[in-house]
């Protein structure tokens, strides 16, 4: 920290840091509980949806086997993703990424002539590709809250442990040291006084 001066101007200019930093305070610990509140629902978020993606893997098994006999066409390009929608959300003054739909590439000719389960196949692992996708997202959100959320925890801790404390450990030294020199500056003035009503008397004796 820089050298502090004793004098009223650096007193003055600590004390309007100090209330510019108590004010500042509040809003950083009242992000810093939203971004708590929000990563915990992001870490439920992740939790559930991996829960659900691995039920839905058991659905799709049978499927999976279904689709390697030799009378049914390859059907890899409709489960090609071809682009994943996000939408961003302002949380904490941070964007964070939310999916809204998962588009797949649709065969240049349609399947013809293939078992009628194929089509329910497609759709169970198009939502099983999905549920994987929003997994992702849900993980990346995760992960910039918490970023942020370790930034602002910093940034709180710094203001809250350091610079305020500092501060107000400045201001009162200041404090002392003027108090003491206004102390010093009455008794050299009672002194002053003394002396010249001193000579007085011997000028009037």
């Amino acid at each position: 920290m820089a050298q502090i001066k004793f004098t009223k101007v650096e007193l003055v200019g600590l004390q309007d840091k100090l209330k510019l930093f108590q004010k500042y305070l509040p809003t950083l610990q009242l992000k810093k509980m939203l971004l708590q509140t929000e990563v915990n629902k992001a870490k439920e978020l992740v939790s559930s949806l991996q829960s659900n993606y691995e039920k839905e893997k058991l659905i799709t098994k049978p499927h999976a086997k279904l689709l390697t006999d030799s009378t049914v066409s390859d059907c890899r390009k409709s489960l090609s993703i071809e682009k994943s929608e996000i939408k961003y959300e302002n949380i904490a003054g941070i964007d964070i990424p939310s999916l809204q739909e998962v588009v797949f590439t649709e065969p240049d000719n349609a399947i013809l002539y293939q078992p009628l389960w194929v089509d329910d196949a497609i759709i169970i692992f198009r939502a099983l590709k999905t549920s994987y996708q929003k997994i992702l997202i849900a993980i990346e959100k995760k992960e910039i809250l918490e970023k942020e959320l370790r930034i602002i925890s910093i940034r709180v801790n710094l203001f809250e442990k350091r610079l305020i404390p500092e501060l107000k450990i400045d201001i009162n030294r200041i404090r002392v040291f003027l108090g003491d020199q206004d102390l010093q500056a009455v008794a050299q003035a009672k002194v002053s006084k003394a002396k010249i009503l001193q000579k007085s008397e011997e000028i009037i004796a």
